[in-house]
């Protein structure tokens, strides 16, 4: 089999590591990998689309991977007419699609010849919202490389941003947006500054233009409850594996993601994972067996548990690299690849 991964979007780090990662440990003698060099597309740029089916018809390409929607729908156009699978990776729910947006969307669920989902949470909810042929539905858990999460450059952050070492350091990665409720943990920390922990929580991500206005009310709020010695903001990191190896506790809250990548990349880095009782941060924590667990939307139970962790410290570090041994089993690229293989088979053979 000859497969093409497919991702126009280099700026998404998260997938362009993993399509690094699937390349770099695929042992297989029966499948052949090619990575398209189709970046930065716009739908007008016809010459690119010309040579990208080129590439496929010379390179007898049988399966083409992709990872966005959009670029799900360009594959489809790029292998009509030509006897070439269209695999979608979903990492979202998309719920507020609208216009063009949601006709590629649409199509690319129902034409693609397999949806990976990242979650059995995800997994039900798209089948009973669509009507379609579920055998085609998968569930893949998302794969980190171990080879690469450890030879990571370390860089302090407590230097970068002259935090003090007596200090706990507590840190979120999230953009700020609805779905991640960065407001929860402004609550939380104001919370866990009453039971005096001294402490910083760093928190990293980007900001959408779509909710401007959600980051703002976050900064009110924060500068309004006097939490700037508490808070510090870093924009989004593109150096995760450093960044969360450095935290004493990682805290998340998930109100309407598919999966949160984050919790599991903070789990396999041995960080001691503090996060809400969502059904999907069930299923990826393994009922919590692998982070602490706190009542959604309830920051005094987030408050309490994070200070739970922090007081002991010494004895959650131990378990956090249990979890991390077992984590890197459950979410390692080689067992990814594995049943990757196993879905191109079906397909290929379908």
């Amino acid at each position: 089999m000859r497969i093409l991964y497919l991702n126009t979007d280099q700026r998404d780090i998260e997938i362009e590591n993993l399509i690094t990662d699937i390349i770099s440990n695929s042992k297989s003698h029966d499948i052949q990998i090619f990575r398209s060099q189709l970046t930065d597309f716009r739908w007008y740029e016809v010459n690119k689309i010309v040579k990208a089916r080129s590439f496929i018809k010379k390179n007898k390409i049988d399966i083409i991977h992709t990872y966005r929607y959009s670029d799900a729908y360009l594959a489809l156009l790029l292998s009509f007419g030509l006897n070439v699978k269209v695999v979608f990776s979903c990492y979202s729910y998309y719920e507020d699609l609208k216009g063009f947006s949601n006709y590629m969307y649409k199509t690319a669920i129902a034409k693609c010849a397999a949806v990976i989902f990242q979650t059995e949470t995800q997994k039900k909810r798209f089948i009973s919202k669509y009507k379609d042929n579920h055998l085609k539905y998968f569930k893949l858990f998302h794969g980190f490389s171990s080879v690469r999460l450890d030879n990571y450059k370390y860089e302090s952050i407590r230097d970068e941003f002259f935090i003090d070492d007596y200090r706990y350091l507590i840190g979120t990665l999230c953009d700020f947006s609805p779905e991640h409720d960065v407001m929860n943990i402004l609550k939380m920390v104001k919370k866990l500054r009453k039971s005096g922990r001294d402490f910083t929580c760093l928190i990293s991500g980007d900001i959408d233009d779509e909710y401007d206005t959600y980051f703002d009310d976050c900064k009110y709020y924060y500068l309004i409850q006097g939490l700037d010695n508490y808070i510090t903001y870093m924009k989004r990191r593109d150096d995760a594996p450093n960044y969360l190896s450095q935290l004493d506790a990682f805290v998340y809250h998930s109100d309407d993601e598919a999966v949160a990548l984050p919790v599991i990349e903070a789990m396999v880095m041995g960080v001691n994972v503090v996060a809400n009782d969502s059904e999907m941060i069930k299923e990826i924590t393994c009922d919590g067996k692998y982070a602490t667990l706190y009542k959604t939307k309830d920051a005094v139970d987030f408050a309490e548990k994070t200070r739970g962790v922090l007081l002991e410290l010494d004895d959650f570090r131990i378990i956090a690299e249990t979890i991390k041994e077992e984590a890197r089993m459950l979410y390692s690229i080689e067992k990814h690849i594995a049943g990757l293989e196993k879905i191109y088979r079906i397909i290929k053979n379908n």
